[in-house]
């Protein structure tokens, strides 16, 4: 583990703070903690409790996701997490280990190892956004109806990302066909890589790496030359294959109303 400041670990813990203004996002600051919503999706970031007030968090919590129709929640307990047993207490409430259960906060502050070895190209057009993004719901199996619904709110949330220009979207080509997706969200920091898939006909020929490299790309393009990442189990050893290090971890819990 290297030494970092709180500012990146912060950074790496809270990805949902920092995806960009949309129509279907949502913050609500509590105290000692935040819900993001997403759509369907909800993440409860930024956990700064007292030990005494676990329980009435995940009441309040759970009284938001009722008010907006939602049936569960991912709890980020990080290395920033107050207090320093918050995972078992939020265990002893009933909540329950994610899938993945844990995530690995890693950082790099110089250029990637390796090599780009397939075309990168930015999304600079409404079918392009959506295209990557379908590769990232083809990659991870969603159901046909939320494709749908997940279709209807990208292209409702375009015009306030080209606004935001914060975050960038890349595609990454085989052949002139789409296989391979990432996202990066640009902070004073470094960039936050916040997803990133390939579709499985075409995993092992260099794609992941080559759109780590496009994203570091834009980083020193933006004058952050930083990447941090929140990583699960099938990307972080290929990111510390390219030299990433790692800031602490992750333990994410759901809370199934």
């Amino acid at each position: 583990m290297v030494r970092v400041d709180t500012s990146l670990l912060e950074l790496a813990e809270e990805p949902g703070l920092w995806l960009p203004d949309e129509p279907a996002r949502r913050v609500v600051a509590g105290p000692g903690y935040a819900v993001v919503t997403y759509g369907r999706s909800a993440w409860v970031h930024r956990l700064r409790l007292e030990a005494g007030a676990v329980a009435e968090a995940v009441e309040e919590v759970r009284a938001e996701l009722r008010g907006r129709g939602l049936a569960e929640a991912v709890w980020w307990v990080g290395e920033r997490s107050h207090p320093v047993d918050l995972a078992e207490r939020l265990g002893l409430l009933g909540l329950v280990p994610d899938d993945p259960g844990e995530l690995t906060t890693l950082s790099i502050g110089s250029r990637p190892a390796g090599e780009a070895s397939v075309e990168v190209r930015r999304a600079g057009r409404l079918d392009d956004f959506v295209q990557a993004l379908e590769i990232d719901w083809e990659s991870f199996g969603f159901p046909a109806d939320e494709r749908a619904e997940r279709r209807a709110a990208a292209q409702a949330a375009w015009p306030s990302i080209r606004a935001d220009g914060r975050s960038s979207i890349y595609l990454a080509y085989l052949d002139g066909e789409p296989v391979g997706f990432g996202r990066a969200i640009f902070t004073p920091w470094g960039g936050l890589l916040l997803g990133g898939a390939t579709l499985p006909a075409a995993r092992g020929r260099g794609v992941y790496t080559s759109v780590v490299h496009a994203r570091w790309a834009e980083a020193v393009e933006r004058g952050v030359p930083r990447l941090v990442v929140s990583a699960g189990p099938m990307s972080a050893p290929i990111l510390e294959r390219l030299g990433f290090l790692r800031l602490g971890g992750v333990r994410l819990l759901r809370d199934r109303l």
